[in-house]
């Protein structure tokens, strides 16, 4: 038996698909004769909810959909166990969605997430997302969106994230204190808030010390493995081996690693100073500097944000909540 979708009701009566998911919602956007005609061709197709068994009519499924780029990491993993507990604590399950830093994978995610009726939705958007039309979409619909980690700033959504600017310079400033003056930077897109941040807060930490920036010595891109890689092989190609590195993510870090011994140059080196940790530094001949982000509490701070905002009674500003990040000494 097929599994009869929104979107095959939506092409049987020529609407949209958020229309037909309103109309099974008893949205007020939605006229009276819609409602009927949807839920009639919904009874007919054999249309069941998918995954939540409340009712066609339930305000609230206690259910909270979670998008992030990507799983097998440290910083993602210890984020996720803070939403867990937080949404355990409050009597509500997860649904997760990992898109793989795709954009048209994370788009699907947020279809399926409507589809599914979660009451809300955190999401850390992919490093090709630059547009927040899509999410928009939600808002229509009545489910509330906090952004973490990665998010778009004045979107109209909240966005808990850590103080990356202020923390990036902080960092960097433990470098020039230590002696450091030759300090490049394998940095994150420009149109990623993290990215754009955590540069900012480089630059600023090398302008307060009156030290020049050479452009050459920062390279732009994503935020794994072989971002990291490509990273650095295109610095020692412009800029040459650097006495200090200061790398957007700590798996960028370890991508230059690998460039490092192909290359046959020794990591002690070069002082490297990531942003983020892992459990993995541990086992590093030449450990990072870390700067320590705050991960479980800012999983459980996304996940209050967005309960406090599902169980409001009027529509609160969206916030910008910046949590301090340990520094390393």
């Amino acid at each position: 038996m097929k599994n009869v979708r929104l979107v095959d009701i939506a092409e049987k009566l020529n609407i949209t698909k958020v229309s037909v998911s309103k109309a099974l919602r008893n949205h007020p956007d939605i006229s009276e004769g819609t409602k009927v005609k949807v839920k009639e061709m919904a009874n007919k197709l054999g249309y069941r909810p998918n995954l939540v068994a409340r009712s066609l009519t339930s305000s609230k499924s206690k259910t909270i959909g979670v998008i992030i780029p990507k799983i097998a990491h440290f910083f993602f993993a210890s984020v996720m166990e803070g939403i867990y507990r937080a949404a355990k604590s409050n009597g509500y399950e997860i649904f997760l969605g990992v898109s793989f830093e795709d954009e048209e994978q994370e788009k699907k995610l947020l279809e399926t997430m409507m589809e599914m009726r979660v009451d809300g939705l955190l999401i850390s958007v992919t490093e090709e997302t630059k547009d927040p039309e899509r999410f928009k979409e939600l808002q229509k619909m009545g489910i509330n969106l906090v952004f973490f980690d990665r998010g778009i700033k004045d979107a109209g959504f909240s966005y808990v994230k850590a103080g990356d600017r202020e923390s990036a310079k902080l960092g960097v400033k433990k470098l020039i204190e230590k002696g450091y003056t030759d300090i490049a930077h394998i940095a994150g897109y420009d149109y990623v808030e993290i990215g754009k941040d955590r540069k900012r807060g480089y630059m600023d930490a090398m302008e307060e010390a009156g030290l020049e920036i050479n452009q050459k010595g920062i390279v732009e891109g994503g935020f794994s493995e072989d971002d990291g890689y490509k990273g650095f092989e295109t610095l020692l190609e412009n800029y040459g081996v650097p006495k200090a590195l200061f790398t957007v993510t700590y798996p960028v870090g370890l991508g230059v690693l690998k460039s490092m011994k192909e290359h046959n140059i020794d990591p002690k080196e070069v002082q490297f100073l990531s942003f983020g940790k892992s459990d993995f530094n541990n086992y590093l001949s030449s450990p990072f500097l870390c700067i320590d982000q705050p991960t479980f509490h800012l999983g459980e701070k996304a996940m209050g944000q967005l309960l406090n905002e599902i169980n409001s009674e009027n529509s609160s500003e969206p916030k910008l909540i910046e949590l301090p990040s340990l520094i390393p000494e």
